[in-house]
């Protein structure tokens, strides 16, 4: 199944810092990050793949995220597969303060240890249906550090996570009861998208929460353009997503899709 992909957040009006210096170094100096907040009940990662080969490292992909490659008109609407719940965006926010968009000291020393420049968050949401969907995104130095944090995620919960966006009722109740989140290494890019239901109810089972997360990973976008990079071993196939499972693979290399991350196109399939 080809899928979009993308990276970038458009800034509120008034929201947001100014944007980082092009490429930034490692062991970026941010600043303190939240003492508590909410943690999902569940979560798992997946490291970088070869799909994103050409921006690995962030001194091959220098120019900070705009708003022109943010969360577009085309994503603020995102059908499941059930076609029955549909979740659309309600707020976005970048931030050049990766601490603004976490919480916990050790997550927040990751992000400095990992150059973090920046941070885009968006919040979904069905109110109709119930369910939410947050999506953060981190830029960072190169794709180990995105590898590090999103596994760091694995051991931080309950003493840290990514916040998510603030957002009216009944958003305001997000990261309440039962939720699951999934963190995605993109080459120097990591995102973390969360789901729940608005009641806080649910489990593991629910197939909606389950595609949420998926379609979490695809929510940013904005498009370029390089060849495809060389094929993943991973074999082809679909999963569930859990801890260990394979998120990424490149598809046949007859074409190419847009994939989100700015002057990047590449082939690939959710597993």
């Amino acid at each position: 199944m080809l899928v979009l992909l993308g990276l970038g957040v458009v800034a509120l009006t008034g929201g947001g810092d100014s944007a980082p210096k092009p490429g930034g170094a490692p062991g970026a100096a941010i600043g303190r990050p939240a003492g508590t907040g909410p943690s999902p009940t569940s979560y798992s990662s997946s490291p970088s793949s070869s799909a994103y080969a050409g921006i690995a490292n962030r001194s091959a992909d220098p120019k900070p995220l705009t708003e022109g490659e943010a969360f577009p008109s085309s994503a603020a609407k995102m059908p499941l597969p059930d076609g029955k719940v549909s979740v659309k965006l309600r707020a976005k926010r970048l931030d050049g303060d990766c601490a603004a968009a976490v919480w916990g000291g050790s997550v927040g020393e990751e992000l400095g240890k990992g150059g973090c420049t920046q941070a885009a968050r968006a919040i979904y949401s069905d109110t109709g249906h119930g369910y939410a969907l947050s999506v953060a995104v981190f830029n960072l130095a190169g794709s180990a550090d995105a590898d590090r944090f999103v596994a760091r995620l694995e051991t931080t919960i309950g003493a840290g996570f990514v916040r998510p966006l603030e957002a009216p009722a009944p958003l305001d109740r997000f990261g309440r009861g039962f939720g699951m989140a999934r963190g995605l290494a993109m080459g120097h890019f990591a995102v973390v998208s969360w789901a729940q239901r608005l009641d806080g109810k649910g489990d593991e089972k629910d197939e909606n929460l389950l595609s949420l997360l998926i379609e979490g990973g695809k929510a940013p976008r904005c498009s370029a353009a390089r060849p495809a990079g060389p094929a993943d071993p991973r074999p082809a196939g679909t999963g569930p997503v859990g801890p260990g499972a394979s998120t990424v693979r490149p598809a046949s290399a007859a074409g190419h899709i847009s994939v989100g991350f700015r002057r990047v196109a590449v082939n690939i399939a959710y597993r």
